[in-house]
């Protein structure tokens, strides 16, 4: 631990002292030249952008593939001339021969459709686990494959075969769960669907179990503070989550799933094209739970029976000059945990979530201005939230509207790049448990602007915001983005910024309502400020003739203010204080992905971190939080791709727990859980329109003993059901099936 300790520290004095030197004498060191372009497919006199077309130089053997608006980048080897090979599936194949005379320089390629040659079959082998190397930012790009490798039943599931989300349940008697990024607590990290807010305000505690992961296309996960044009809520980071799009989603896509805990889920969407410039999906998602299981024989659910439905229709315009997305989302959530039926006088943690929103985004594009566009994001919702645990009761209400207008353009040339824009957001937030009411209503009008450089090496983001609220203060927001790419095979990133974000001090800590402790909260709300740095390098590698590639990075967050829960000052009270920089986190990851053969691929991950909190005078790690994690994903598809393995193993180290009063009135102090080992795995075989999987999770079937003090006499002063750092259920064995009609080409 002190070597740990000694080397973040290093790091930490590099960013703060010489990062920028570095760069500096590497750029005046070599300078490689970079090839920047545009890939269109053109079909039926129409061209749109391709995305993952491929993109590789013949002799170099190096290569990268085109965004979702099919642009690409690449480094240029010294040795030229060499022929540039692109391809993408359904279009023809393209060369072009690249010489010294074509250093940085633009190329705008088309790729004309297969439909005009005799059949061609192109097989690419596409990542669904990688660092985008075209973003300046670090951004984790999970793709639908990603999804699929284990049951992915709804969002939060969507990320345990990952390494840098932690998933984890709040309590032993909700229900609810909780993400966690760079160790900080979900609620500091900003969710979007499509850049637009999502699951934040009172759906944080449950809403990540209404989506289910059939829906999404893709995830993007970015470590730290995003870019201003996101908002200001990003001090963990940004996940955003990307639905199916009408106009490439299938006809009709149908999942069911089900387990031997009794657990049942169905999912079905579809979408239509209507004309040419219109196209719209529906998706629907049904599950619940009705068997009451106690497996552990503490009289208490291990899980809560539930009941959710979840509804999304939307709709696509494209035009030439005007494109525009917009629907609606709702959905109903009921919970009913606690003890079992059979038992008198029972302890109940029942809560009742409705929601409806509706959304949309505009562009505004002009033709003869290429790179100039305007985008204008909006949305409202509605969401109300009840509950009880035990004799206590809360609830909560929620009216929110949000707009975020940004014109993107450039200053002279597509080297230097700018945004700016406007955002409002207008909430009324009404929140009460038992008689104390924290009740405000709180419009945030902001600004921003980001300046963009796009070099040959060099890519530099600065961008700043600011943004008001009448009752609680200003906030600016200074943030910058460094990528720079030491070779064709490296790219080190830097990143600092500012974020904040108002507290929801009851529904933020809904699972402390799990005991019979006192609230203490503090008389004045404030904002929450951190500032984030960090620091990555990605890498490419070529093991043994095979693909690889090789990450590291580190992220310390120090808050300016934070709202902390003591635990440690009382057995019977919680203490709910903002700290003035008393708490900071730094997290350490790397990960190593290769494929020694071509149907199988490796990933292995290690994560160390160091959450820091003032608790009872002292500066203490944040409880049930690991100081280390280690990932082994392992996956398998067959050359006929026919059958797919995937399998993964992850050991969670030792946590701090928090004192605990036992019923026989002795304390329990200085707790450490034992180390926790997961293991997941999944078969699945592809038939021609569906498919067929079985799996299993916990297959270690190591489960906590006695999660939940005091089980046998809930309404006793010491019932405790938070004390959770491992699974509440052994292993569960799981099957189902998925269906996909895929839309026919147009001839």
């Amino acid at each position: 631990m002190p070597d740990t300790i000694l080397m973040c520290h290093t790091i930490k004095i590099i960013m703060k002292k010489s990062g920028l030197a570095c760069l500096f004498i590497l750029l005046q060191s070599c300078v490689f030249a970079q090839l920047q372009g545009i890939v269109f497919g053109v079909e039926n006199g129409t061209r749109t952008p391709i995305y993952q077309a491929k993109i590789r130089l013949k002799n170099a053997q190096t290569g990268t593939e085109t965004d979702e608006k099919g642009r690409f980048e690449l480094i240029l080897p010294k040795a030229l001339p060499d022929t540039l090979i692109i391809t993408a599936f359904g279009f023809r194949n393209d060369t072009i021969e690249v010489t010294k005379n074509d250093r940085f320089t633009g190329l705008e390629i088309n790729l004309y459709s297969e439909k005009m040659l005799d059949e061609v079959v192109v097989e690419i082998k596409r990542n669904t686990h990688y660092v985008s190397r075209l973003k300046p930012l670090y951004v984790e790009e999970l793709g639908e494959g990603e999804l699929k490798k284990a049951a992915c039943c709804n969002l939060s599931e969507s990320f345990e075969t990952n390494a840098t989300v932690d998933v984890s349940i709040t309590d032993a008697v909700s229900g609810a769960k909780k993400i966690q990024l760079l160790g900080l607590d979900g609620i500091y990290t900003q969710m979007q669907m499509e850049n637009i807010p999502f699951l934040n305000g009172l759906e944080s505690s449950f809403g990540l179990n209404t989506i289910p992961g059939t829906w999404v296309e893709s995830i993007q996960i970015t470590k730290g503070t995003g870019t201003v044009v996101n908002g200001y809520e990003s001090m963990a980071g940004l996940i955003n989550v990307e639905f199916r799009k009408p106009s490439t989603m299938q006809r009709l896509y149908v999942n069911g799933y089900g387990n031997i805990m009794g657990r049942a889920e169905l999912n079905v969407h579809g979408g239509q094209l209507i004309g040419k410039k219109w196209s719209t999906g529906t998706f629907v998602h049904a599950s619940g739970m009705q068997q009451e299981i106690d497996r552990n024989e503490d009289g208490f659910r291990d899980s809560p029976l539930n009941k959710t439905l979840s509804l999304l229709h939307r709709w696509e315009y494209t035009g030439e000059s005007f494109e525009m997305r917009f629907g609606v989302n709702a959905y109903a959530d009921e919970r009913a945990g606690g003890q079992l039926n059979s038992i008198a006088n029972r302890y109940t943690a029942n809560t009742t979530n409705r929601h409806l929103d509706a959304f949309a985004k505009t562009g505004f594009l002009f033709p003869k201005k290429k790179y100039q566009s305007l985008g204008v994001v909006y949305q409202f919702k509605t969401h109300q939230i009840e509950g009880r645990f035990g004799n206590r009761v809360f609830s909560g209400e929620e009216n929110k509207g949000y707009v975020n207008a940004i014109y993107d353009g450039i200053i002279g040339s597509t080297t230097h790049k700018i945004k700016f824009g406007v955002s409002g957001v207008a909430q009324q937030l009404n929140q009460r448990l038992d008689t104390i009411d924290v009740n405000r209503t709180v419009i945030t009008p902001g600004v921003f602007a980001e300046y963009t450089y796009v070099g040959t090496r060099l890519t530099a983001v600065a961008g700043a915001r600011y943004d008001y609220q009448e009752v609680y203060g200003a906030q600016f927001s200074p943030r910058l983005h460094l990528k720079f790419t030491a070779d064709e095979f490296t790219d080190i990133r830097l990143t600092t910024g500012k974020a904040w974000r108002l507290p929801n001090v009851i529904i933020d800590n809904s699972s402390l309502l799990a005991t019979s402790k006192t609230w203490m909260l503090p008389a004045n709300i404030q904002q929450e400020t951190v500032w984030n740095s960090g620091v990555s390098i990605v890498r490419q590698l070529e093991l043994f003739k095979r693909s690889a590639s090789f990450s590291v990075d580190f992220y310390h967050a120090r808050f300016g203010r934070q709202l902390v829960v003591d635990r440690e000052q009382s057995v019977d009270t919680f203490f709910f204080r903002f700290q003035n920089k008393s708490s900071f986190s730094n997290t350490l990851q790397s990960e190593f992905s290769f494929s020694p053969v071509k149907v199988l691929t490796i990933r292995l991950a290690y994560k160390w971190m160091q959450v820091m909190g003032q608790y009872n005078g002292d500066i203490r790690q944040q409880i049930m939080i690991p100081n280390h994690r280690g990932l082994f994903n392992v996956a398998y598809a067959s050359r006929n791709k026919r059958w797919e393995i995937d399998a993964t193993f992850s050991l969670y180290g030792r946590m701090r727990l928090h004192d605990v009063h036992l019923p026989d009135g002795t304390v329990l102090h200085h707790q450490v859980s034992s180390r926790v080992p997961q293991v997941l795995a999944q078969i699945t075989h592809h038939f021609k329109h569906f498919d067929v999987y079985v799996g299993g999770e916990n297959l270690a079937n190591f489960t906590q003993k006695d999660p939940i003090i005091s089980s046998d006499d809930p309404y006793n002063a010491a019932f405790d059901a938070t004390r959770v750092w491992a699974p509440i259920l052994g292993t569960v064995i799981y099957g189902g099936f998925r269906y996909e009609l895929k839309r026919k080409k147009s001839s």
